[in-house]
């Protein structure tokens, strides 16, 4: 892989956090996190309930929630990055599109992954390409926390 390469990688339970950690170390990546401005809570994250702030962010349109600025520059110098989220509803969650709408993704290498307890990435990564046609989307991947260096290695040198 050339040039610089980052993680960016938004979690809510700290799952993502963990596989995000263990794709830095694999492809030896800077670590990046997206950062709600305001945090999720357990009660914003209850899927089950229409009402949790996830639901209404999720299934009301074109919600932006605020996240903490990523440096621009970091990403503007990166030529690969692996952006880590967990699935909501079979997607990105919305603090991802905030970044995405935020900073010039144009050109860049980006290959996706997701945490899940059992959906595929298939539907996110098909969403993440009609949104953002301009970034050079590569193939996503699902991991659980028990993945190794090589499942990495593997996924990112495809």
């Amino acid at each position: 892989m050339m040039g610089q390469s980052i993680v960016l990688y938004f979690s809510g339970t700290g799952h993502t956090k963990a596989v995000a950690q263990k794709v830095a170390t694999a492809t030896g990546a800077q670590l990046v996190a997206i950062t709600p401005q305001q945090a999720y809570t357990t009660a914003d994250l209850d899927w089950n309930d229409h009402t949790s702030r996830s639901y209404r962010e999720m299934h009301a349109g074109r919600v932006r929630p605020a996240i903490q600025p990523v440096d621009a520059a970091v990403v503007a110098q990166a030529t690969t990055i692996y952006l880590g989220f967990p699935l909501w509803w079979a997607t990105a969650p919305r603090p991802v599109d905030t970044l995405l709408d935020s900073l010039d993704f144009t050109g860049k290498a980006v290959w996706p992954f997701c945490t899940s307890g059992s959906s595929p990435i298939d539907e996110a990564t098909a969403q993440l390409r009609r949104d953002y046609p301009a970034v050079a989307w590569h193939a996503g991947r699902r991991f659980t926390t028990q993945m190794t260096g090589d499942d990495v290695r593997a996924w990112s040198q495809r």
